[in-house]
């Protein structure tokens, strides 16, 4: 009886693992599971940059970010969330419904998959950077595997 009530418990745990560990501070990583892909790399602290695609492009992409202190903040949430790409102007990513929002979002994407630096910063998050290193070889097209904006879906 014991034996069985803590198998849930050791998977649980199994898996929380395997979650913390997705991602590397040095290099950008892709990941995917139940019909989306994900994206991501670690920075300083509890830092993180995450981008997600749905593969039938039915759903918009997303994209949080973790600040080093473990806030998050979120693309089409309500909150202001920003990149700065190498030396070009602040980028405002907070959402992709409208068109001036999708084209925004649009242009970052791509920016990030030819920059060399992203300093990211959102509501209430302590602003950080995170290296654009093989980005192009990991993160698609904007466009391209399902990444759209919310003002492309029905």
């Amino acid at each position: 009886m014991i034996l069985k009530s803590c198998i849930p418990f050791a998977l649980t745990l199994l898996l929380s693992a395997q979650a913390m560990a997705f991602g590397s501070h040095d290099a950008w990583t892709s990941g995917y599971a139940q019909g989306t892909t994900e994206y991501t790399i670690l920075g300083k602290g509890q830092s993180q940059l995450y981008l997600a695609c749905e593969s039938t492009g039915s759903q918009a992409v997303t994209i949080i970010f973790t600040d080093v202190y473990g806030h998050q903040v979120g693309m089409d949430g309500g909150q202001k969330l920003t990149m700065k790409i190498d030396n070009e102007e602040e980028a405002n990513i907070s959402e992709s419904e409208s068109h001036v929002g999708s084209d925004n979002v649009m242009w970052a994407w791509n920016k990030l998959r030819s920059g060399k630096r992203v300093i990211v910063s959102g509501t209430g998050a302590k602003p950080a950077a995170f290296t654009l290193n093989g980005t192009a070889a990991i993160i698609p097209e904007f466009g391209d595997n399902g990444c759209v904006p919310k003002f492309a879906l029905p």
